[in-house]
């Protein structure tokens, strides 16, 4: 009885190790970022904007010695009220000195939908770590 006891124990460990170690990865590489797809659409039907930079902060995750930041931006359509969005983005070091606090990022949002915007942070000249 003992020995099924501990058993059980070190099964409901594993499946919660294998949880937040699944967890942990999905929060650094599962950003929610847009699909090729998404990107192709939202350019197509979405509206221009500017996302000003508000905060840029290091998340504590790496990937292949790739930090991983967390940025707040403040979106401002072309026609529409602007908000605050907010994403995580893997940044190689050699392109940090070029991101700074209130820089101007060309950006689409979905209209009706601030969760779909896509940052073009390759039109100021930071390509994507991966």
């Amino acid at each position: 009885m003992k020995k099924d006891a501990n058993r059980n124990r070190i099964i409901v460990l594993f499946i919660a190790g294998t949880a937040f170690f699944g967890w942990h990865i999905f929060s650094t590489i599962g950003d929610g970022g847009l699909s090729e797809k998404d990107k192709r659409l939202i350019e197509a039907n979405g509206l221009k904007c500017i996302a000003f930079l508000r905060a840029v902060e290091r998340t504590g995750s790496t990937v292949n010695n790739i930090h991983q930041y967390q940025f707040l931006f403040d979106v401002k359509p072309d026609s529409g009220d602007a908000f605050t969005y907010q994403e995580k983005k893997l940044i190689d070091p050699i392109y940090m000195d070029r991101i700074e606090i209130g820089m101007a990022v060309p950006a689409y949002v979905m209209p009706g939908n601030q969760s779909k915007v896509w940052v073009l942070w390759e039109d100021v000249g930071i390509k994507n770590a991966f």
